[in-house]
C-alpha cells in the first residue's frame, strides 16, 4: 500500500489542501482534558533508555501501537534529503521473518497502519483488535530492529518515491506549499523537502540505509506508546520483551542555525495551469519551547479561522463571497515555525482577498479582540481534543508528538493546562510578537493566463451587475462606520391617490423582519451601541445605521435583514396604519406644515411633489397591506438603490461583503419605477388662503420655482437663496424684521430635489402686516433680478454657505449621507466634494442671471384668521 510518508500536515489536507493535520501539529487546537486521561497516562524509562508510554482506554476494543523516532527532515545532510522518508517506507519491505508479507500479516490482525515522516521525528502505528495488541509490539520491534534492505526492494521503491513526489506536485496546493515553505526557510534545515530531490533519493543507498538505522534508530531516540484496550502491565512487558535488547548510542550532534530576521515584505510567485490563484503569507513563528506562545497561538488561530464562527470563514469566506479558502497556520516544530496566512480564490480578486487576510490580522494587531472570542475558541479547542481521545490513535499521537519534541509524553498536559487561562491580552500579545506586516515573506501561484498587474485606484462608486450602486468612502480617523441605503421612492413616485406610501413602507420596515421582531432588532443593536433609523425626502427613503468599528460587523446582518427581509406583518401594518392617521391629524394642528403642503400642491399638482409626506387621512385610510408589499417589490430593488458607507473599514473588503451581500434580483427583473410630477409649470403668480380661527398671527410662505440639484444653476440658486434669507445679515431678515420689523420670524430655503425646487421665503407676522410682508418679500426678489447683489453680499453668502456645509459634515453619517443623496438626486456623488469650488465659482452675474430666470411667477400661500 502507498505510504504517505510526509509529515501530517501535508497527509490530511483540509479545504485549501495543505496545512491542517489531526495532531497537535499544523495547527491542531489542543486544548483542556478530563483528568481521567492524564492520570491513566505512565511513562516508563527502560534500562536502554527507551520511552514506553501506556494508555490505557477502560471499555476499549482497540489498541494502537505508535513508535516515534527522533529523526526527520531536518537532520538530513544535504546529500542525503529525503533519506527520512525514503527509510520510512523501507521499513514495511519487512525483516527477514516478515519479509514482502507484513501489510498481509497487519491485515491479518484485523489491523490498519501507517506512517509519517516531519521535520523533527519519524513514526509508525499499527491500529488493531485490542487482543492482537502483543503481536502488534512484536512486529514492530522486528521490523524496526531487523528490517531487511535488499537492493531489488530499494530500487523498486526508489521509484514509489520519485512518484509520490511527482504525484504531490500534481496536486497544485502541495506544490504551492512545498516551495514557499521553501522559500521562507531559505538554506536552514527545515526548507529541505521532506520527500527530498529525484537527484538526492536517486543517490541513496542500502549502506546509507544501515548507517541511518545505527546512528537514529536506537532505544534513546524512540518512544513507544500503547493506548487504548490494553493491560498496562502486560503490555509494558511486551514492550521491554521485545525492544529491551536494543542498545544506547550517542546521537549524531545536530547544529541548527538561527532564522535570519525578516525585515522587509519578500515576494515571489510561480504559475500553473489552474484556474484560482493562491496566495501565501508568512512570518516566524514559536518553538516547541515557547509554551505560552504556543498555546496564545492556539486559540489565535481558532479564532481566525476555525470553524463557521471564525473571523475568516464570517469576514472572508462567507461575507466576501469570493473565496474558496481562507486559512490562518502554525506548525509547531522543535525549532522556532511559521505562522501564515493562506487562500486561494479567482485571480481578479487578488488584491482584494490580500487586503482581507491583512485586514483581519491587524484587527488583532490593534486590540480588536473581545472575551467572547477567547472563550469560543477555548471551548472549541476543548471539544476537538475530547473527540480526538476518543480513539486511542489520536491518544497516541496527541503523546508521543509532545513526547517527542519535548522528551516529556506528558508535557502536552502542561500545554493543555494553560488553554482555560488564556487571556485577551495574552493573544494580542503573541499576536504581535510574530506578525509584523511588512515582513512577511508573500507568495502567489497565479494561473499561467493571469498576468500580474498593479490594481488600479478604486473610484468611490462601483456599480454592481444588477444595478446596485456602492458608495465607499474610507476614513481611518473615525471610529465610526456608517451605512446609508437609498431607496429611489419618496412622494415623487406617489399617485395622489397613494399619498404617503414611501413614507409609511419604510417606516415598517422598522417593524419586525422575517426572523426578528422589532424589540429583538433594537435591543439588539442598541446593546451594540449603534442606532438603526430611517428617513424620508421627496426623491428617497434613507435607511442608516451607525456602529462603531466594533461592532459594526456584528450589526451589519440586522441591518440588511431589516432592508432585504420585512416581515410586513397584518398587525404591525395595522398598528402603524392607526399611528399614522393619528399623526396626520395632529399636523393640522401645525400652521407652517397646512400652509407649505397647499404651496406644494398648488405649485407641482396633484400626486408626485404635491404629496404631503405623511400623506392624507384618505389616502392612508384606504392604504391596505397588499399595497405595501406591492410598493416594496416594486421599488426596493438593486437598480433603484444606492448604498453608502463611509467610516473607518476597507473599502475594497466592504464592497466585496455588500456585492455578496446583495443577491436581489437585477433592475430589469424588478416592475416598472413610474415617477410621479416632479415639474413645475407656473404661469401665473396665485394666492392661496386658509382660515384658521386659532391663529393669532399670519403665517405666509411665498414660492418660486428653482433648478434641480444636477443643474447648472443649483450653486448659484444656493447662493441667491443665502443673500435673500439665510441668517441675521440677509435681505429678508434685514427688510422684513430689522428695519419695518413687521415679522417675528423670517427666511428662506431652497430644497434640493431630483426634478424642479422652489425657494421658498416665508414670514409670520401680525395679520394687518401680512399685505405689506408679503409686497416687500416680492419687490426684493425683483430687486435682485433687476440689479443684481453687492460683491460683499456674495462674498458673505458664500462664505456662509461653505462654513453650513464645513460644519455639517464633520460626520460620516452626514459624508455617507451627502454621496448618497447626491448620486439619487442624479447630480452624482462627487458633488458633495466639490460642492466648495462650485459656491467659490459664482459671480454676482450669476445670482442676477438666476433671480431674472426663476423669480417671475410665484404662488403665495397664506394662513390667517377670519376677518373680524
Amino acid at each position: 500500500m502507498p505510504r504517505f510518508g510526509v509529515q501530517f500536515i501535508a497527509v490530511v489536507l483540509c479545504a485549501f489542501g495543505f496545512w491542517i493535520s489531526e495532531l497537535g501539529l499544523a495547527g491542531a487546537k489542543p486544548a483542556w482534558v478530563r483528568a481521567s486521561v492524564r492520570d491513566d497516562v505512565t511513562v516508563t524509562t527502560l534500562d536502554n533508555e527507551l520511552t514506553v508510554v501506556l494508555a490505557p482506554k477502560a471499555g476499549s476494543s482497540v489498541a494502537t501501537v505508535n513508535v516515534w523516532i527522533g529523526v526527520g527532515s531536518v537532520h538530513e545532510p544535504p546529500e542525503l534529503n529525503g533519506i527520512a522518508h525514503f527509510f520510512e517506507h523501507m521499513i514495511f519491505k519487512g525483516s527477514a521473518q516478515y519479509e514482502g508479507i507484513v501489510d498481509s500479516v497487519i491485515e491479518g490482525l484485523g489491523g490498519t497502519s501507517n506512517a509519517s515522516t516531519s521535520l523533527d521525528y519519524t513514526e509508525y502505528y499499527i491500529s488493531l483488535p485490542s487482543e492482537h495488541v502483543n503481536a502488534a509490539i512484536a512486529l514492530w520491534a522486528d521490523l524496526l530492529i531487523n528490517g531487511v534492505f535488499a537492493e531489488a526492494e530499494l530500487l523498486r521503491e526508489r521509484a514509489v518515491v520519485l512518484r509520490e513526489g511527482d504525484q504531490r506536485d500534481d496536486d497544485p496546493d502541495s506544490y504551492f506549499f512545498r516551495r514557499a515553505r521553501s522559500a521562507f526557510y531559505g538554506a536552514h534545515p527545515y526548507g529541505q523537502p521532506i520527500l527530498g530531490t529525484e537527484e538526492t533519493v536517486s543517490g541513496i543507498t542500502r549502506e546509507a540505509f544501515r548507517a541511518w538505522l545505527d546512528a537514529y534508530y536506537v532505544p534513546n531516540n524512540m518512544i513507544v506508546i500503547v493506548a487504548g484496550g490494553i493491560d498496562p502491565e502486560a503490555a509494558l512487558q511486551q514492550v521491554e520483551t521485545h525492544f529491551g535488547s536494543m542498545e544506547a548510542r550517542p546521537l549524531p550532534e545536530l547544529a541548527v542555525p538561527a532564522l535570519a530576521p525578516r525585515t522587509t515584505v519578500e515576494q515571489f510567485e510561480l504559475t500553473r495551469d489552474i484556474e484560482q490563484e493562491r496566495l501565501y503569507m508568512a512570518w516566524p513563528g514559536p518553538a516547541i519551547s515557547d509554551l505560552d506562545d504556543m498555546v496564545a497561538m492556539d486559540v489565535l488561530l481558532s479564532i481566525l479561522s476555525e470553524g463557521r464562527s471564525s473571523r475568516f470563514y464570517r469576514n472572508i469566506i462567507r461575507d466576501l463571497g469570493v473565496v474558496t479558502a481562507a486559512d490562518a497556520s502554525y506548525f509547531t516544530t522543535r525549532y522556532p515555525s511559521v505562522f501564515s496566512l493562506s487562500a486561494q480564490y479567482p485571480p481578479d480578486r487578488a488584491e482584494l482577498v490580500r487586503n482581507a487576510l491583512l485586514y483581519e490580522m491587524e484587527r488583532i494587531l490593534e486590540g480588536d479582540l473581545t472575551p467572547a472570542e477567547v472563550e469560543t475558541a477555548q471551548t472549541i479547542l476543548v471539544a476537538g481534543l475530547e473527540r480526538q481521545f476518543e480513539r486511542s490513535r489520536g491518544l497516541a499521537s496527541f503523546l508521543g508528538f509532545y513526547g517527542m519534541l519535548t522528551g516529556d509524553p506528558l508535557y502536552g498536559f502542561e500545554y493543555l493546562d494553560r488553554i482555560r487561562a488564556i487571556t485577551v491580552a495574552d493573544v494580542v500579545a503573541v499576536a504581535r510578537k510574530y506578525v509584523r506586516p511588512g515582513t512577511q515573506l508573500e507568495a502567489r501561484l497565479r494561473p499561467e493566463a493571469a498576468a500580474s498587474a498593479v490594481p488600479a485606484e478604486r473610484d468611490v462608486l462601483l456599480t454592481l451587475d444588477n444595478g446596485l450602486r456602492l458608495l465607499l468612502q474610507e476614513d481611518k480617523s473615525t471610529g465610526v462606520v456608517t451605512f446609508q441605503t437609498f431607496v429611489g421612492t419618496g412622494t415623487a413616485v406617489e399617485p395622489s391617490d397613494q399619498a404617503g406610501i414611501s413614507a409609511f413602507t419604510q417606516s415598517l420596515l422598522l417593524r419586525g423582519t422575517a426572523s426578528r421582531s422589532e424589540a429583538d432588532i433594537f435591543e439588539a443593536i442598541e446593546n451594540m451601541g449603534a442606532t438603526l433609523s430611517q428617513s424620508q425626502l421627496p426623491d428617497m427613503a434613507i435607511l442608516t445605521l451607525v456602529a462603531t468599528t466594533d461592532t459594526w460587523r456584528d450589526a451589519l446582518p440586522i441591518y440588511l435583514d431589516v432592508l432585504m427581509n420585512p416581515a410586513f406583518a397584518e398587525e404591525e401594518f395595522n398598528r402603524l396604519q392607526r399611528e399614522r392617521l393619528l399623526a396626520i391629524e395632529a399636523e393640522r394642528d401645525s400652521h407652517f406644515t397646512t400652509i407649505y403642503n397647499r404651496l406644494l400642491r398648488t405649485l407641482y399638482g396633484d400626486g408626485g411633489y404635491g404629496n404631503p409626506e405623511l400623506g392624507t387621512s384618505e389616502s392612508i385610510g384606504d392604504l391596505t397591506l397588499d399595497d405595501v408589499k406591492a410598493f416594496y417589490a416594486q421599488y426596493y430593488a438593486p437598480a433603484n438603490m444606492a448604498v453608502a458607507v463611509v467610516g473607518h473599514m476597507e473599502a475594497e473588503l466592504m464592497a466585496a461583503r455588500l456585492e455578496t451581500a446583495w443577491q436581489a434580483p437585477a433592475g430589469p427583473d424588478a416592475l416598472p419605477m413610474p415617477r410621479g410630477l416632479r415639474q413645475i409649470n407656473l404661469e401665473t403668480s396665485q394666492t392661496v388662503t386658509t382660515e384658521r380661527a386659532d391663529a393669532n398671527l399670519t403665517w405666509l410662505v411665498m414660492g418660486f420655482p428653482g433648478p434641480a440639484a444636477s443643474s447648472e444653476d443649483y450653486a448659484a440658486m444656493k447662493v441667491l437663496n443665502s443673500i435673500i434669507g439665510s441668517g441675521s445679515s440677509s435681505r429678508l431678515f434685514s427688510l422684513v424684521r430689522g428695519q419695518e420689523g413687521q415679522a417675528y420670524s423670517v427666511g428662506s430655503f431652497l430644497p434640493s430635489r431630483a426634478g424642479h425646487s422652489h425657494l421658498a421665503l416665508y414670514a409670520i407676522v401680525l395679520p394687518e402686516y401680512s399685505e405689506a410682508a408679503a409686497d416687500a418679500m416680492l419687490a426684493m426678489a425683483q430687486d435682485i433680478a433687476a440689479r443684481g447683489v453687492t460683491q460683499e453680499e456674495l462674498d458673505l453668502a458664500v462664505r456662509r454657505e461653505i462654513g453650513d456645509y464645513v460644519r455639517r459634515r464633520e460626520t460620516a453619517e452626514q459624508r455617507a449621507f451627502d454621496l448618497g443623496w447626491y448620486e439619487m438626486l442624479g447630480a452624482g456623488y462627487a458633488l458633495g466634494e466639490a460642492y466648495p469650488d462650485r459656491l467659490r465659482a459664482v459671480t454676482a452675474a450669476d445670482v442676477q442671471r438666476v433671480a431674472s430666470q426663476y423669480l417671475q411667477h410665484h404662488v403665495v400661500s397664506v394662513l390667517q384668521p377670519p376677518p373680524q
